[in-house]
């Protein structure tokens, strides 16, 4: 067995789903990116949501991942990315 030791990444990725997932009316949380530098605020959602409102929430949960990472000294090469998953 191999000793796992969470890089800052894995950290900020636990911080962010435990405390800002969205369920309602659409999914909104966390991935990182296979880059090692990114965190994706991930959005689900099925074609009647009102779009608009789901812009404002993912500019604010780009805004989050930021804050969070700033807050820990994390930021500076973090790179925040969004990966639309609509749903029929």
């Amino acid at each position: 067995m191999e000793r796992y030791t969470p890089t800052r990444l894995d950290w900020l990725l636990v911080l962010l789903n435990a405390r800002f997932q969205i369920e309602h009316p659409f999914r909104l949380y966390f991935k990182t990116g296979d880059d090692g530098k990114s965190i994706y605020v991930v959005a689900s959602y099925s074609a009647d949501v009102d779009k608009e409102f789901l812009e404002e929430w993912i500019h604010k949960a780009k805004d989050v991942v930021l804050d969070v990472a700033a807050g820990y000294g994390w930021d500076s090469l973090l790179k925040v990315k969004v990966d639309i998953d609509e749903k029929e």
